[in-house]
């Protein structure tokens, strides 16, 4: 007795196969892509090999390069153009002591412990005394921006600085001061020590 069911019902078991051999190689491929997701990202082995002292060695050679390469006094005053002077010694060495004995520095140095830079300071000499510091923000340069928030500690102190006459004629001055990293003063880190091993435990 023929059937008469129509001819497509016949072919929903392979299809429902097929679909289902389909979703299941979907599943495995997003398995596969968090299982890479989850694995993080890929560590440099240059970097995993570079020892806390070859760490150190080599920021101390990027700072020393950058105090190097700083704009000297005279030619911040020459690109500044006229009316502008090289601070006298006695302008420069009072006002680098004054910065060098405020907090200002290690404020960087919290959120960069091997920050160092080159600081030019404005200085206007009046008939009554230095009346205006700030930081010249065009002829200073830090290793790193942790170092604005030291211009910027600097330029608060100075507004509290005064300087007499006895440290110049009057005039606008450029004195510069230098931060150095000391990374003396960087906690060290001991790379000899031994892995710990555990006692061995009795077999009950």
């Amino acid at each position: 007795m023929p059937s008469n069911r129509p001819k497509y019902v016949r072919s929903v078991k392979p299809l429902v196969i097929a679909s289902l051999i389909a979703v299941g190689g979907m599943l495995a491929a997003c398995g596969s892509e968090k299982a890479k997701d989850d694995a993080g990202p890929a560590i440099d082995p240059n970097l995993a090999e570079t020892s806390p002292d070859a760490y150190r060695k080599k920021q101390q050679e990027f700072a020393d390069s950058v105090l190097n390469t700083a704009k000297p006094v005279k030619q911040v005053v020459e690109q500044l153009g006229k009316g502008y002077e090289v601070g006298p010694v006695a302008l420069r060495d009072t006002i680098a002591s004054l910065a060098q004995n405020t907090k200002c520095f290690q404020a960087g140095r919290d959120k960069d412990p091997y920050l160092a830079g080159t600081v030019s300071i404005f200085a206007h000499m009046a008939v009554i005394g230095v009346d205006l510091m700030q930081v010249q923000v065009s002829g200073t340069k830090w290793t790193s921006a942790a170092g604005e928030l030291v211009n910027a500690c600097l330029d608060g102190e100075m507004k509290n600085w005064k300087l007499d006459m006895r440290y110049g004629k009057p005039a606008a001055y450029i004195v510069q001061v230098q931060f150095k990293t000391d990374t003396a003063a960087l906690p060290h880190v001991d790379t000899t020590a031994k892995p710990v091993t555990k006692p061995a435990t009795k077999k009950p």
